[in-house]
């Protein structure tokens, strides 16, 4: 089961099972969703070992505060918000640049030495932009681009209204463009 194909009824049940203590129901809710938690947490810390670490921290919040969870918003958008406050606190804590692994670089093998090399700078280069960014900026590009939420699910992850989640989306594409051309890189 993926936060894709788990049905509004059996998530229900699922979440009132774990509420009453049930550890194999929320086991069942972290599977659905450790993934979509581990990418966000991923895309704002930069390196596995700490996504991993607020994936961890993000579900044991979770489970200490379901009673918490008023069903206004889906779990996974309600999940996402801890892991977006998990990372936060850690990127504050660590003062971290975020970085990627290096093994998002390597080319695949069919791609030429200059091409792979050419491909991985450039992306280093977007990166880099995506990170320099204002923190707000940052953090809706990275849900909304690299986590493929909703405008709808970024607002409600970040507690702000759509309107909000699209300004600050428009203004960092407009940052964006404003660097790479500043670096000379073409989009």
């Amino acid at each position: 089961m993926d936060d894709a194909s788990a049905s509004p009824a059996l998530e229900r049940e699922l979440i009132d099972r774990s509420r009453r203590g049930d550890r194999a129901a929320f086991d069942a809710i972290v599977v659905a969703h450790r993934l979509t938690v581990y990418r966000v947490a991923r895309r704002i810390l930069g390196s596995h070992e700490a996504a991993d670490e607020a994936a961890q921290e993000t579900f044991v919040r979770a489970w200490k505060s379901l009673g918490q969870f008023r069903g206004d918003a889906r779990l996974s958008t309600w999940l996402v918000r801890i892991a977006l406050n998990v990372s936060r606190t850690q990127v504050a804590a660590r003062r971290a640049e975020s970085s990627l692994d290096e093994a998002e670089l390597i080319a695949d093998g069919g791609e030429s030495p200059d091409t792979a090399a050419e491909r991985a700078e450039s992306g280093q280069r977007v990166r880099r932009a995506v990170a320099a960014l204002p923190p707000r900026q940052r953090e809706v590009v990275l849900l909304k681009v690299f986590s493929g939420m909703t405008y709808e699910e970024v607002a409600a992850a970040m507690e702000l209204s759509v309107g909000a989640v699209k300004a600050h989306f428009h203004q960092a594409v407009h940052n964006l463009k404003r660097r790479m051309s500043a670096l000379g890189v073409e989009r």
